[in-house]
């Protein structure tokens, strides 16, 4: 019975932090819980095959892939220990798939890690890397739409930086003097 009450407590645990059903993908999000936040959601689970080609013959990395970032899970000494990573969207620089014949190996690089998640098998590794890339693009677009544009915001200052630029020009003798006052003439007229 008490076995019972322990799946009860980790289907309810895990159904707030995912909405993935497979038992086995489960146990692993449960290795995950606590680092998991506050609306974050685990969307796909990949661990490492032990089995194919370039899989791992002890204990098996699994990449999490959560609504807000990746979280690497890299057990060892027959996991006894456990080191794990953490990835935002926006600081990935490069995601890439290498399709083997029975199984891929996803690549991700970002700010001070790289990481390569081997053996997963080839049709969701094709999912993840077309969630990754979506999340990518959102983290981007956020960022852009977040940034003051700073020719709106403040022209005295845009005009300023311009003057100076044209300044530097002329005095390293790339304007001439005639140049110059005529580019400064429509930085002037601007404002």
């Amino acid at each position: 019975m008490a076995s019972n009450i322990n799946k009860e407590e980790e289907q309810s645990t895990s159904s707030f932090i995912t909405d993935i059903t497979d038992e086995k993908e489960l146990e692993e999000i449960q290795r995950i819980a606590n680092r998991v936040v506050k609306d974050e959601k685990v969307m796909f689970v990949a661990r490492q095959s032990r089995f194919k080609p370039g899989g791992a013959k002890g204990t098996p990395a699994t990449l999490f892939v959560t609504s807000q970032r990746l979280i690497f899970r890299n057990p060892s000494m027959m996991g006894m220990r456990e080191h794990f990573s953490s990835v935002n969207y926006d600081k990935i620089s490069s995601l890439d798939i290498e399709k083997g014949i029975f199984s891929s190996t996803l690549k991700i690089r970002a700010e001070g890690f790289a990481g390569d998640v081997d053996a997963i098998d080839k049709e969701k590794a094709e999912k993840i890397l077309l969630y990754i890339q979506e999340k990518m693009d959102e983290a981007t677009t956020s960022a852009m739409h977040s940034q003051p544009d700073t020719h709106t915001s403040n022209p005295q200052l845009s005009a300023a930086d311009e003057l100076t630029k044209i300044a530097r020009l002329k005095e390293q003798g790339i304007l001439s003097e005639a140049e110059f006052k005529q580019m400064k003439q429509e930085i002037l007229r601007k404002l």
